[in-house]
């Protein structure tokens, strides 16, 4: 004959209390990741304006030189025009990423 097992409070209990406790370790990671996840967002923030300052003056240094500043030029420095781009793509980078640590933020002070 088997046993029958039956619910007593006190199981009952302590599953709902066990369960509440793997809820509330599961918001804590969740929150340490998004800590995590937006200082290194920040970082890569500030290591690309550091990127777009550097190419903003490698264009500069390059264009004292020469005579033709506009970009539609013919003769325009072809490294300028590189390095534009380039400057070009880490903005926009730069911009996504804001968005990303925004949303991070937003997700953290929200209850």
């Amino acid at each position: 004959m088997k046993a029958v097992r039956r619910n007593h409070e006190g199981r009952a209990r302590a599953r709902r209390s066990e369960r509440v406790n793997q809820s509330e370790e599961r918001k804590q990671r969740d929150i340490a990741d998004h800590q995590i996840a937006a200082a290194r967002i920040r970082d890569l923030i500030r290591g690309l304006e550091r990127a777009v300052l550097s190419l903003n003056g490698s264009i500069d240094a390059i264009l004292q030189g020469d005579q033709v500043r506009d970009p539609s030029d013919f003769a325009y420095p072809i490294a300028a025009r590189t390095m534009s781009v380039r400057r070009d793509n880490i903005r926009g980078t730069i911009a996504v990423l804001s968005r990303q640590l925004a949303d991070i933020v937003e997700a953290q002070s929200a209850p």
